[in-house]
């Protein structure tokens, strides 16, 4: 009986010794032939930095200080013409205020609904009395595009002027056609508009005196660029209600950019304006300063007549 218990003891002891290091054993052999568990989502990689801009999200902007309509544009990958079109209710885009918001996505495409649009060209002559050969001739030209409301959709100016440097010398009515030829031939070249003559018109005078001395340093067609971007999305009306309160006796808008440039009487105007519209100012002169309507070209009168003659485009 004793031997039978020592055996049944031993075999006990045997077995309790061994079932733990088999135990180990399955536990190994299941994690062999069990798929493993998932590893945690590693966690995302930093962003890489790019040279492209990161749109911002969101329909509206809400305007903070000091900023403009088109680094408003330039934030959110569009052209300035694009934002316009997506704010018509801006009237004018030099003049927006802060918490003013701003639409920099469009809802849907039914958002903008097709509009018949017109086309008008305009052209007004004048006379320009200088003296001793002076004189000129000039020929202002507007060729316009208006939606149905009659807002400029897009805009081009541009003045043919007309000075005795053109005429190499009148052609005797009496002379032979060879004679007449060679005068026509003669000025076939030289008969140019001032967006035509480009850089050659000189309005800096970089050309000529090898140094920029105007006001803006701008030739004249890159502020005529500037004033035709600036007056889209207006009506003939609005240009001209813009024309008359911020431009001065000689129809240049008031230098807000050069204060030392204004005068007396300009002063006196200018100190009832608010801060938003001395801000305009300082943009617009500081892109552009020539005449929008004197004795040189009459841009305003052209566009009026370009309005009156404006037919719808089919």
């Amino acid at each position: 009986m004793k031997k039978l218990f020592s055996l049944t003891l031993i075999l006990s002891l045997i077995f309790t010794m061994t079932v733990p290091s088999l135990a180990a054993v399955d536990a190994t052999s299941s994690a062999t032939q069990a798929p493993a568990p998932t590893a945690p989502a590693a966690a995302p990689a930093a962003p890489v930095k790019s040279a492209t801009v990161t749109v911002p999200s969101g329909d509206t902007y809400v305007v903070v200080a000091g900023d403009a309509m088109w680094k408003i544009a330039k934030k959110f990958n569009m052209t300035l013409d694009q934002l316009k079109a997506l704010n018509p209710q801006i009237k004018n885009i030099s003049m927006i205020k802060v918490g003013e918001k701003i639409n920099v996505k469009a809802t849907s495409s039914s958002a903008i609904s097709a509009k018949k649009l017109y086309h008008g060209f305009g052209l007004s002559a004048n006379y320009r009395i200088r003296g001793e050969q002076k004189d000129n001739l000039n020929f202002t030209t507007a060729s316009v595009v208006f939606d149905q409301d009659g807002k400029i959709v897009d805009l081009t100016w541009d003045v043919m002027e007309v000075t005795y440097a053109l005429f190499p010398g009148w052609v005797d009515p009496n002379a032979d056609q060879v004679t007449k030829d060679a005068f026509v031939d003669s000025i076939d070249d030289v008969w140019q508009t001032k967006r035509e003559e480009g850089y050659d018109y000189d309005m800096t005078h970089l050309k000529s005196k090898g140094v920029a001395d105007n006001l803006s340093k701008k030739e004249w067609f890159v502020q005529l660029d500037y004033f035709e971007l600036f007056f889209k999305g207006k009506t003939v009306s609005e240009v001209e209600a813009w024309f008359k309160k911020y431009t001065d006796a000689n129809g240049r808008p008031y230098k807000m950019a050069y204060p030392d440039k204004l005068t007396d009487a300009d002063k006196a105007i200018t100190v009832k304006f608010t801060p938003e519209e001395k801000a305009m100012l300082v943009d617009v002169t500081s892109s552009a300063t020539m005449s929008l309507e004197d004795p040189h070209s009459h841009f305003i009168t052209a566009l009026k007549e370009a309005y009156a003659a404006r037919e719808e485009i089919k």
